[in-house]
């Protein structure tokens, strides 16, 4: 077993190839919603948002990824590992100012993409426009099933531009230009 073990890392290693690139790829592919265990609604919230999304936006394979906790989660959206995350207001406030619990992480880029009561499903500024305007879109759609839901006007966290756009009355954006392929060996240990 242990041959065994040492024959796959020395392939994996040989072979340039990292054991999350079918991470990579799986979070290229869906919308991943962030959600986390110390928020106990924020879980089924989040289950119910990437229902609604499969069902009115197909193309977004939206699907929920659950942190540890609401730090773990802060980080996954700071350092761009998750596209999305459903905080609570206060929360979002807080990463958005860099203050307690998450002031580690400091000042952290945030926008809205909608109100669901006192929760905002929020990302970076970042985030595609198009994608940005589909989803306001579709939650748009689907908001008689959620309470308190809706675009996030008035809030203290700033819509999204595509949000903006959206409600707004802008047509769709256009399609984001396709990232430039991966150089061989990208993905090479030194």
């Amino acid at each position: 077993m242990l041959r065994a073990g040492a024959a796959a890392a020395a392939w994996t290693l040989a072979g340039g190839h990292t054991p999350y690139r079918q991470w990579t790829v799986y979070r290229r592919k869906h919308l991943l919603i962030g959600a986390c265990r110390a928020d106990a609604p924020s879980y089924p919230l989040a289950k119910r948002i990437a229902a609604a999304l499969q069902r009115e936006l197909p193309e977004s394979r939206a699907r929920v990824a659950r942190a540890r906790d609401r730090f773990r989660l802060a980080s996954l959206i700071a350092t761009g590992q998750l596209p999305a995350v459903l905080f609570s207001r206060a929360d979002a406030a807080a990463l958005r100012g860099g203050a307690p619990p998450f002031e580690s992480l400091g000042p952290t880029p945030l926008a809205a993409l909608f109100r669901f009561g006192a929760h905002r499903l929020v990302c970076r500024p970042d985030f595609s426009a198009r994608h940005a305007w589909l989803i306001a879109r579709a939650l748009s759609a689907a908001a008689p099933e959620f309470a308190g839901a809706g675009l996030p006007a008035g809030d203290p966290l700033p819509a999204h531009r595509g949000v903006r756009d959206f409600a707004a009355g802008a047509p769709e954006p256009p399609a984001d230009p396709e990232p430039p392929p991966e150089p061989p060996g990208a993905h090479a240990h030194p």
